[in-house]
């Protein structure tokens, strides 16, 4: 090999690694909107299990109230609880899983971010040595008395 083409396979390393690097960049990026979005998902999704509950009980109120047979006591009553209950532990599972989903995402997003500067790390050091190799090699030739 040739220091010319020590230097085209050092420069090819250095751009592949560029490359790499804004590759790797850009899926930390939306690695980190992903995770943003998880969040705000799980809140919305909150919202919507407590708005549900609400209506479930509200419908079970008038059910009991209309029914006539005591109205809002008793057994009614406990059942309206209960589902007020189920409602705030769906909401609260909901919002969990989204802060779970939104940290592994963001987890995911800091590899990504340091694999990419690895790979460009990496792209440099192959550049140097191609290069470094080639004139040891070259070093070795004239010293041996070859061209």
């Amino acid at each position: 090999m040739t220091m010319l083409a020590a230097g085209l396979s050092a420069v090819g390393s250095i751009i592949g690694g560029i490359g790499r690097f804004q590759a790797g960049r850009a899926r930390a990026r939306a690695l980190r909107f992903a995770a943003r979005n998880a969040r705000q998902e799980a809140g919305v999704r909150a919202s919507i299990a407590m708005e549900e509950s609400d209506r479930v009980g509200a419908r079970a109120a008038t059910l009991a109230a209309a029914s006539g047979g005591g109205g809002l006591q008793g057994s009614a009553l406990a059942v309206i609880e209960d589902l007020a209950r189920q409602g705030v532990y769906r909401a609260r599972q909901t919002v969990r899983d989204g802060l779970s989903e939104s940290i592994a995402l963001q987890n995911d997003a800091r590899v990504a971010r340091q694999q990419a500067s690895l790979d460009l790390t990496t792209s440099l050091f192959e550049a140097g040595s191609t290069v470094l190799g080639q004139m040891g090699v070259n070093t070795q030739n004239r010293r041996m008395g070859k061209s």
